[in-house]
């Protein structure tokens, strides 16, 4: 079962039905020059920002194809709307998450995980379903610009090296730090060969982890 989320600030949003399908494009950036006797020539430069766009039905009424269950998650069309008209207003990055789920929800498989800015909403509504909006997406790839690399001086060369972390020797510290598309279903085959035992890390870390279905990069787990 297929399934996407908005995160935003610890509250997740699951939304109510599944897009028909979700288009990725990401273009590389070419400079063009023209070279005396040669002609024009083309020189790769860097690869743009992912651009996510789907089509999604919010209904106003739990229907029987409405993929939130639970009487408590479920928004009508116009909580969503709402939400998402607070979020492009102040200007936030939300995380964005899409792929298949267990069937407790566990984001597992074919996995978009990125912060992303939501740059358009077309919303529409039909005839003879009042209520019931239709949302087309066009999201934008975040990257924090803020981000500045940690550097440590090498005590020999007394040159600065870029910082290790513990992610890069998580057995010794037992620790994990989360980067971008890990799932704790990953993390636990990483750490013990079997994906069902996310639940000895997930209980481990229930001070940062509110959901199983999604955790952050940057986050610093606890593996038991």
């Amino acid at each position: 079962m297929y399934a996407i989320f908005f995160d935003y600030n610890g509250t997740t949003y699951r939304l109510p039905t599944t897009p028909e399908e979700i288009s990725v494009s990401n273009s590389q950036a070419v400079e063009k020059y023209n070279v005396l006797k040669i002609g024009q020539i083309a020189v790769p430069t860097y690869m743009e920002l992912k651009e996510y766009s789907f089509e999604c039905e919010f209904p106003h009424m739990q229907y029987s194809y409405v993929k939130v269950k639970k009487e408590e998650e479920f928004l009508e069309a116009k909580k969503y709307l709402d939400v998402f008209a607070q979020w492009r207003k102040k200007k936030v990055p939300v995380r964005f998450l899409a792929g298949s789920v267990t069937k407790k929800g566990i984001l597992y498989k074919d996995r978009i995980n990125t912060l992303v800015l939501i740059e358009e909403m077309s919303i529409s509504e039909k005839a003879g379903e009042e209520g019931d909006k239709y949302v087309s997406f066009k999201l934008i790839e975040y990257r924090d610009f803020n981000k500045i690399p940690y550097y440590e001086i090498n005590k020999v060369t007394g040159k600065p090296e870029k910082g290790k972390n513990d992610a890069e020797n998580p057995k010794k510290n037992k620790y994990h730090i989360v980067v971008s598309g890990d799932t704790l279903i990953g993390i636990s085959k990483k750490y013990y060969g079997d994906g069902t035992k996310y639940t000895k890390i997930y209980e481990a870390n229930k001070d940062k982890i509110k959901n199983p279905a999604l955790i952050h990069p940057g986050w610093k787990l606890v593996i038991p």
